[in-house]
């Protein structure tokens, strides 16, 4: 498919601000709190980085760190003019990202309470240069199979892609096969699934089966839709300290029954369904177990509070399936007809409305981050500007 000069050029304008929206996120989160001072008997920062080159890091940081500057280097190599090749814009986005990295590093070492590490530097270099050759695929469409359409749907593929970080994570694979049977334990000793984990992963698998649908039509996702759920729970068993439970399996057995009764359904009808399936259980599990107490806690209005001060590990896992599940019922609100501005209002709204009433419930984190998200990635799907979900009864009958 050409592209208008013009088109291109909004396209790689629109790619350019979410290159610099992430920039700002990453400077968010490598100097918050924001506290700063000089130590007055430090070595100084550039010591302090040298010295540490060694260092051996821990296997989650480093893995986060790479994370945290992946969407840096895709989003970067498809901010230039199609015009300038690969060798070109390559070199730039990588020795971008190394100094964004060099400066954070450099900058924390008088922000109280972080550190100056050169891990961190190799970690967010590492993943400046992993993402950004695979940003050009969506230029340079080979000819392996299904690969023009996934590069083709940037937003249900990066959703996709968000789902599969959140489940693969932490990404290292084993041989063992005791292993291998203690993951798949819980599935032959607890076979029947208790109702709210079962209906959690039956309306993500077919939120999944939707994107699908989107990326390789609807004939096709009839046979890739089971194909994909095989794939993700095989995989699962191989990855170290993973482990299935029933509600997956059976959730991904009756999500792929369903769907081939969707198949027939028109398509806004049934995103509108999923929309209230997924809808309806973030809903039950943000407020779940539903025990308020008569007094509220105060409510956090710092965005990502509680990814600044938790788990490196817990917090990129949980910032992966937010993503994924938040532009997920954009996604969907968006494919039954629902206008961009709307759908991030009302998904917004709902968000903040259930952050508001944690507040009620005992250890749970209420602020306006969840909310803040939303409108973050309806901006992002605006800015990619993939408006092929909006068009669904136009492709009912594409195989």
């Amino acid at each position: 498919m050409l592209v208008a000069p013009t088109q291109s050029s909004s396209q790689s304008r629109n790619y350019a601000i979410v290159t610099a929206i992430t920039a700002i996120v990453i400077v968010y989160g490598s100097l918050y709190p924001f506290d700063f001072s000089a130590p007055t008997d430090g070595p100084g920062p550039a010591t302090t980085l040298l010295d540490s080159w060694a260092n051996p890091p821990s296997h989650g940081d480093f893995l986060a760190n790479i994370l945290l500057y992946m969407p840096l280097g895709f989003f970067g190599m498809l901010s230039f003019s199609r015009n300038v090749g690969f060798w070109r814009r390559f070199p730039i986005v990588v020795a971008g990202g190394a100094l964004l990295s060099l400066t954070m590093e450099l900058t924390q070492y008088y922000d109280v309470g972080r550190d100056t590490e050169a891990t961190d530097l190799y970690a967010n270099t590492i993943g400046t240069f992993i993402a950004a050759p695979v940003a050009m695929l969506f230029f340079n469409r080979l000819s392996f199979p299904l690969l023009p359409e996934i590069m083709a749907r940037p937003v249900p593929t990066l959703l996709i892609a968000s789902w599969l970080g959140y489940r693969f994570y932490p990404f290292v694979p084993t041989i063992d096969l005791h292993k291998y049977w203690h993951a798949l334990r819980p599935v032959t000793l607890e076979p029947i699934p208790a109702p709210l984990p079962l209906y959690r992963h039956t309306s993500i698998w077919l939120a999944l089966f939707a994107l699908i649908e989107v990326i390789v039509g609807r004939r096709r996702s009839a046979l890739l839709a089971p194909l994909f759920a095989v794939f993700v729970l095989s995989m699962r068993v191989l990855i170290i300290s993973t482990i299935l439970s029933a509600a997956e399996v059976v959730g991904a057995a009756i999500a792929v029954c369903v769907w081939l009764l969707f198949l027939v359904v028109n398509q806004r009808v049934c995103a509108a369904l999923l929309f209230l399936l997924l809808g309806s259980y973030v809903v039950m599990e943000r407020l779940e177990p539903f025990q308020f107490r008569p007094f509220a806690r105060p409510f956090g209005w710092i965005p990502f509070n509680g990814f600044m001060n938790g788990s490196v590990e817990v917090d990129a896992s949980s910032f992966m399936e937010k993503s994924f599940l938040y532009g997920s019922l954009l996604f969907l609100l968006g494919r039954a007809g629902v206008r961009a501005g709307f759908a991030a209002i009302l998904v917004a709204t709902m968000l903040f409305g259930t952050s508001w009433a944690e507040t009620y419930l005992p250890g749970r984190s209420a602020e306006i981050t969840d909310a803040l998200m939303t409108l973050m990635i309806a901006a992002g799907f605006a800015l990619i500007g993939d408006e092929d979900y909006r068009q669904a009864d136009s492709r009912a009958g594409q195989p």
